[in-house]
C-alpha cells in the first residue's frame, strides 16, 4: 500500500515537472514571468480559499443559529403548551390536589397538581423572559384565588355567583395566553374581548350542582314566573312584588306569616265576577277563594262541586293542590319539585307545566259556568 502511494506521489510531481518544462519549452509561459505568475496564482488561490472560509463559516454560525431558534421555538411551544394543560387539569378539578386519594382509598402521592405547577412554572422561566414569567404567575394567582373565592360560595348562593365566576376565570386564562402567545411570536396579541365571552356565557344557561338553594330566590322566583307564565296566557294580572311576604314568611316559626295569594279573574258575567286564587301555607295550593267575609254563593259552589277537582272548606268554594310532579313546599323545602326549580335550564318549563295544569281546572269550571249561566 505504502509503495503504492509513493509511486503516485512521485508520478504527480514528474508530471508537474514536465508541464512546466513544456510550457517554456513551447514558450506557452514566458520564463522569466513564470515565478511571479506561479505566485500571483498562488496568492490569488489563497486568497480564494480563505474569503471561501470565511464565508463558509459565517453559513455555518447562521445555520447553526437558525437551528438553534427553531429547537428553542418548538421546545417553548411544548412547554407553554404542557403548561397550559396542567393549569386546564387544575382548572377541571376546581382545586389545587395536593395529595388525592386512589380507588382504594388510600393517599397517592403520585398526584400532586401543586408540585406539577410548581415545576411547569420553572419550565416557564427557563423558556421565557422574567416581563412574562411575571405576568403568568400574576394570571395563576389570580385564577386560584378566583377558584377558592367561589369554592367557599355559600352553596345556596353558587348559582348567582356563577356567571360572574366563569367571565373572570376566562379573562384571566385569556391574558396568560395572549401573554404566551407574544413572548412566542413576537408579535402583540389582545386577550379574548371580556364582553364576546360574556355573551357566549349568557347563551350557556349556567347552572352548578349544589347540595342546597336560595330559598328566598326560588320563592321568589315562583311567583314572579307564574305572574309572567298566567300574563302570556291572557290573565288580567297586576303584577305583584313578593319580597316583603317572602321575607315575613321565613323570619320565623311560630306565628309566621303566611297565607299570602295571588288572586286574578277567570270570569265575568252581569252579575258576577270570579277569580282564581293561589295561596301559600306551607305548601302552595290554589281553587275560588270565598273572601275576606267568607261569603256564600250557592251557585258557584254548585259549579265548583261539578268539577269533582276540589275540596271545599269555610274559607274555599274549593281548593286543592297540585299533582306531586309540582307540588311544592317552600316550608320544609324537601320537595322533588325543586330540583327543577332551581335549575335556570328546566324552571321555565316547570312553570309552564304548573300552568298548564291549573288551566286544566280553570277551563273546566269557565265551562261549567257558562253551562250554567252563572
Amino acid at each position: 500500500m505504502k509503495q503504492k502511494q509513493k509511486i503516485w506521489m512521485f508520478g504527480v510531481i514528474a508530471f508537474t515537472l514536465v508541464f512546466i518544462a513544456s510550457s517554456v519549452i513551447f514558450k506557452i509561459f514566458d520564463f522569466e514571468g513564470l515565478p511571479s505568475q506561479f505566485f500571483g496564482a498562488l496568492i490569488g488561490v489563497v486568497i480564494t480559499a480563505i474569503i471561501t472560509v470565511f464565508l463558509l463559516q459565517g453559513q455555518t454560525a447562521n445555520e447553526e443559529e437558525r437551528d438553534k431558534s427553531v429547537k428553542v421555538f418548538e421546545k417553548k411551544q411544548e412547554v407553554y403548551h404542557t403548561f397550559l394543560e396542567e393549569l386546564k387539569k387544575i382548572i377541571q378539578d376546581g382545586e389545587i390536589t395536593i395529595v388525592s386519594k386512589g380507588k382504594d382509598s388510600k393517599l397517592d402521592k403520585s398526584v400532586d397538581e401543586l408540585k406539577d405547577l410548581i415545576f411547569q412554572l420553572g419550565y416557564l422561566q427557563m423558556h421565557t423572559s422574567e416581563k412574562t414569567i411575571t405576568a403568568v404567575l400574576e394570571g395563576v394567582a389570580k385564577i386560584i384565588q378566583l377558584m377558592n373565592d367561589f369554592d367557599s360560595t355559600q352553596e345556596a348562593d353558587k348559582q348567582k355567583a356563577l356567571p360572574n365566576y366563569y367571565s373572570s376565570l376566562s379573562e384571566e386564562l385569556f391574558n396568560i395566553v395572549a401573554t404566551l402567545k407574544a413572548d412566542l411570536y413576537k408579535e402583540k396579541c389582545q386577550p379574548i374581548n371580556k364582553d364576546q365571552m360574556n355573551a357566549i356565557l349568557k347563551e350557556c344557561d349556567l347552572f352548578v350542582e349544589t347540595k342546597g338553594f336560595n330559598k328566598y330566590e326560588t320563592q321568589k322566583f315562583f311567583w314572579d314566573a307564574l305572574q309572567n307564565q298566567l300574563q302570556e296566557r291572557g290573565y288580567q294580572i297586576k303584577y305583584k312584588d313578593f319580597t316583603h311576604d317572602i321575607n315575613e314568611y321565613y323570619a320565623r316559626a311560630r306565628n309566621r306569616h303566611r297565607y299570602y295569594k295571588l288572586n286574578f279573574n277567570i270570569y265575568s258575567s252581569e252579575t258576577r265576577s270570579i277569580n282564581f286564587t293561589v295561596e301559600i301555607d306551607n305548601r302552595f295550593y290554589f281553587g275560588f277563594h270565598r273572601g275576606e267575609y267568607k261569603k256564600n254563593d250557592e251557585l258557584i259552589k254548585e259549579c265548583v262541586d261539578a268539577t269533582k277537582a276540589f275540596t271545599s272548606n269555610d274559607w274555599w268554594y274549593g281548593y286543592r293542590h297540585p299533582s306531586e310532579k309540582y307540588d311544592l313546599d317552600f316550608w320544609n323545602l324537601k320537595s322533588k319539585g325543586f330540583e327543577e326549580i332551581k335549575n335556570p335550564r328546566k324552571r321555565d318549563a316547570f312553570i309552564e307545566g304548573l300552568v298548564n295544569e291549573m288551566e286544566i281546572y280553570i277551563k273546566k269550571f269557565v265551562a261549567i259556568a257558562k253551562e250554567k249561566n252563572l
